[in-house]
């Protein structure tokens, strides 16, 4: 009979123990939840920030617009989104998007350089007037974007 209460006593220990246990656990799991949360949040501050200050320095012209599209196109991918919606600016990334930057533009000849310039400046331009409004657009879609 005593043996009885005794591996009662313990079971009720042992459970005891062991839900205390999950409990921490999932304490710990709702915190990393929330955390993770926090973290994403920021992160999709921070990306909608950037877009913002780009799209901002384009319609100001302190950064051309070849420049713009490549960064724009590079942080919206985390939202799951491009510049289809805009059709200009897509353009011009098309047809930026493969041109040789950095230490690859200084290999190239001074006449390959020109040329590749040309024909940025001249897509900038033609598209200029479009790609001001599109910038917009951007600027009114990028405060709709949710969390990444």
């Amino acid at each position: 009979m005593i043996w009885i209460i005794i591996l009662g006593l313990l079971g009720i220990f042992v459970i005891a123990t062991l839900s205390w246990y999950a409990l921490r656990l999932l304490k710990q799991l709702k915190q990393q939840r929330q955390a993770f949360l926090q973290a994403k949040m920021e992160r999709a501050t921070r990306l909608k920030e950037s877009i913002e200050i780009i799209a901002r320095a384009m319609k100001s012209k302190e950064c051309n617009h070849s420049e713009g599209v490549i960064r724009l196109t590079m942080l919206l991918i985390p939202f799951g989104k491009n510049l289809q919606p805009y059709p200009s600016m897509m353009q011009l990334y098309e047809i930026v998007r493969d041109m040789p930057t950095h230490e690859a533009r200084k290999t190239l000849e001074k006449k390959e350089r020109l040329r590749l310039d040309l024909k940025r400046e001249s897509a900038e331009a033609k598209f200029e007037q479009d790609i001001l409004e599109e910038l917009q657009q951007l600027l009114d879609d990028v405060r709709k974007f949710g969390v990444l």
